[in-house]
């Protein structure tokens, strides 16, 4: 097999696994950052905890805290005590004895997310698409109803195009533009049909053809943007592998093995704080 062969199968599978895989580069780096322990991956499976759980913020904390204290006091006052002692047990207690009060804070701020979101997009909209923003912004004092059934419409038919500017303001451009060359094709494509001479279907078929060609451009475009993004990304997979590769490598070592365990046990029968295991 030829080198452009193992590429080609190479990027076959990144384009097959980067709709789930590629999105969590980020976070994945992120947990190795914060998690660089050979027992970590272990004991969270004897723990059951996989995957991390939602995190609260301090002030988010405080704030289950005092609602806790309102419903029952004692149980407040021995989470306080157990929040700098034992943060683990602290967080798991805080999930059980305050489920209400922790689901609601959760629930808010999924809300102020999605609230968020909607500001950006709709900042977006009027940026990128201003009519499409004018034609919504007019219902908005007028009929509720309509304006919430208009604004999904438009979410949905722009929504991807707005979460695409986050990531390639270049692709979201293309895409934006492809979107007005396929309204305007079926606008002459219907033309075409209602037309009733001859030389009025081959007018509208030659502006037809120049509208295709545009379109034609921009798919090409769209998939060079697409095919760099995969050498990027393809790019960043090998010189994971070639750190995780270094990363065993490096564990395998005896001495390497014989220090890592040796300073375990101390810390399991001290308690020393230090390197993070867990």
């Amino acid at each position: 097999m030829g080198k452009n062969r193992v590429i080609f199968v190479i990027a076959a599978m990144v384009a097959i696994t980067v709709a789930t895989a590629v999105p969590c580069l980020a976070a994945q780096n992120a947990q190795e950052t914060d998690e660089q322990s050979i027992w970590t991956a272990d004991e969270q499976r004897e723990a059951g905890r996989g995957s991390r759980r939602y995190e609260l913020t301090d002030e988010e904390i405080d704030r289950v805290l005092q609602e806790l204290k309102k419903r029952d006091p004692k149980q407040a006052r021995e989470l306080t005590k157990l929040r700098e002692k034992d943060p683990e047990k602290f967080r798991a207690g805080l999930r059980e004895h305050a489920r209400e009060e922790y689901g609601k804070v959760v629930r808010e701020r999924i809300e102020k997310w999605r609230q968020q979101r909607r500001a950006d997009f709709l900042e977006w909209l009027g940026k990128s698409v201003p009519k499409e923003f004018e034609e919504l912004a007019k219902l908005e004092n007028k009929d509720a109803d309509l304006y919430s059934k208009k604004y999904a419409l438009v979410q949905r038919k722009y929504g991807h195009i707005y979460d695409e500017s986050r990531r390639s303001p270049e692709l979201a451009e293309v895409l934006l533009e492809d979107l007005q060359l396929q309204k305007r094709r079926d606008e002459i494509v219907k033309k075409i049909k209602a037309a009733k001479s001859d030389e009025q279907r081959q007018k509208l078929t030659a502006q037809l053809e120049e509208v295709v060609a545009l379109r034609y451009d921009l798919i090409v475009r769209r998939k060079q943007i697409t095919y760099e993004r995969l050498l990027k990304w393809l790019e960043e997979l090998q010189n994971r592998i070639q750190k995780s590769k270094a990363e065993i490598a490096d564990a395998l070592k005896k001495e390497i093995k014989e220090k890592n365990v040796k300073e375990r046990t101390k810390q399991l029968l001290e308690g020393e704080k230090g390197f993070r295991w867990d």
